[in-house]
């Protein structure tokens, strides 16, 4: 029996495991035939394509602050990339993410505008007002969708521009200045900024607090009740109801919370890149966030790595547009690549089933050895 065990739980030998190695190839194909479709069509299109090509993929290591804007691009993603990873979690196609870091940043322009608070006390007053107000926003497509039975993405996409036109008003009519010639907000005072760790680098304390939620939004998924049922919730949603799960409350509260790291990821931008508010449409973080729950399979450990390597991208695109003059459109066609081979259910399927297969008859010949 001993040697059994042995045998069903080697290397490979599980089910669970040969999903784990399916998913992993799966992305890694995708991210794979993204990257080559766009060296294909910088070939084509490029002047100078081993140029273009040099600064798209190791762009970002050929110098120390290019290096240092991987992390600061890194930030905001991360934190809106855990907000969607809560938000699908419950099986909630929310997409307020985008909307919700725009209006973070809207609310915490106005906190900081508004309230005179000492340095250290003020940023930490303008986050939570954001993560709040956003938080509240965000429950709307959720309420909608368990009281009316609406379209949570529906409801989200149309909210995400509510917010944008509402955000857009809010500064214009009051917290513009009068003597910039743009809409932009009058510059915020120094103690509402948030402190940068590295002298000219603009590397600031974002990256603890992303940090610290990753580890957090980790153990809140894995390893507490709430977190549990919000992924039973989106597992088997009947299965949940007939174990007493109250599907509204987890449905609700996941997005309010999803929405409130949105929100706090616009804010932590805004305060610590930004002298002033001056977004004039939705920044794309939202969507960035998207692909990051999509990438790390809606698992808070692997968007970090997820993030990284989207801001490479994007650093790279930026780098190759300005010293080879290409544009920064690739990223999105790597991201939309990708998603769409991510979301196609047919890709692999046929390599799949031949493993799972596989599978099945070495445990099946484990047993009739021990049985023999």
């Amino acid at each position: 029996m001993d040697k059994l065990k042995q045998k069903l739980h080697k290397p490979g030998m599980t089910q669970e495991a040969l999903e784990r190695r399916f998913s992993l190839m799966r992305t890694s194909l995708a991210i794979a035939i993204g990257i080559l479709l766009s060296i294909v069509i910088i070939l084509i299109v490029s002047d100078d394509p081993l140029l273009a090509i040099k600064y798209l993929l190791i762009g970002p290591l050929l110098s120390l602050n290019n290096f240092y804007s991987l992390f600061t691009m890194w930030i905001p993603i991360v934190i809106t990339g855990l907000a969607v990873c809560i938000m699908f979690s419950a099986n909630q196609f929310n997409l307020f993410a985008e909307g919700g870091f725009f209006f973070g940043a809207v609310v915490a322009a106005a906190v900081a505008l508004s309230v005179d608070l000492p340095a250290g006390i003020h940023p930490v007053v303008c986050i939570l007002a954001a993560a709040v107000v956003c938080g509240l926003l965000g429950a709307i497509p959720a309420l909608m969708r368990h009281k009316l039975g609406a379209s949570e993405m529906v409801a989200s996409l149309l909210l995400n521009y509510a917010c944008l036109q509402l955000g857009l008003f809010i500064i214009s009519y009051f917290f513009r200045d009068p003597n910039a010639g743009s809409v932009v907000s009058r510059k915020y005072p120094d103690s509402a900024k948030l402190l940068e760790l590295i002298p000219r680098s603009n590397i600031h304390v974002g990256i603890i607090v992303a940090i610290v939620l990753v580890v957090l939004t980790y153990y809140f998924m894995y390893y507490t009740r709430w977190g549990y049922e919000i992924r039973l919730v989106g597992e088997n949603e009947k299965f949940a109801k007939y174990s007493g799960i109250s599907i509204g409350a987890v449905t609700i509260g996941s997005q309010v919370l999803g929405s409130a790291l949105a929100g706090g990821a616009g804010a932590i931008e805004t305060l610590a890149l930004y002298s002033r508010f001056s977004y004039t449409d939705l920044t794309g973080h939202g969507w960035d966030g998207v692909t990051l729950a999509i990438l790390a399979g809606r698992n808070p450990k692997y968007i970090p790595l997820a993030a990284l390597f989207l801001a490479y991208l994007r650093k790279g695109a930026d780098l190759m547009s300005m010293r080879a003059g290409m544009q920064t459109d690739f990223v999105s066609v790597i991201q939309a690549v990708i998603l769409v081979f991510l979301l196609a259910e047919q890709f692999l399927s046929g390599y799949r089933q031949k493993k799972t297969y596989a599978l099945s008859k070495q445990l099946e010949a484990a047993q009739e050895e021990m049985g023999g």
